[in-house]
């Protein structure tokens, strides 16, 4: 695969970015607790928010995996667009559920560093479906 290196991260198989994003947000959230990092001024009931954000992420990205079967593999091996269940409503539901859960996982730790990563990631996260849209369209 030929581009950029942000492009080939952008175009990577989920699984692969996976394994890249939630250790970095799992190592920043340690880190935090370790060393202290400031708190990101909110209210105590961010960390429900957040853990409720969280958890409505993982169940919008489950429910788009029960639908599209092989949206966990590389764009090169998906065969066709998926139109039914929560793919009729949200045209990137797996996408969505991962930046909802990245900004849950965020606000339920309320450390700032990790809302950084956090919004890094979901910036990524909508690069990634929009590359990927114009990789399907090559």
């Amino acid at each position: 695969m030929k581009g950029s290196l942000l492009d080939r991260y952008l175009l990577a198989k989920p699984a692969v970015r996976a394994a890249i994003e939630w250790p970095i947000l799992i190592v920043v959230s340690i880190l935090g607790i370790v060393f202290h990092f400031p708190k990101v001024p909110l209210p105590p009931a961010a960390n429900i928010s957040g853990l409720v954000l969280l958890i409505a992420g993982i169940i919008v990205h489950e429910s788009s995996h029960k639908v599209h079967k092989q949206a966990h593999q590389g764009w090169k091996e998906i065969e066709e667009v998926v139109t039914k269940g929560i793919y009729s409503k949200i045209r990137h539901p797996g996408y969505l559920g991962l930046i909802l859960m990245y900004l849950g996982f965020a606000l339920w730790w309320r450390t700032v560093w990790i809302l950084v990563v956090a919004i890094v990631f979901a910036i990524l996260t909508v690069l990634t479906a929009i590359r990927e849209e114009e990789a399907m369209r090559e």
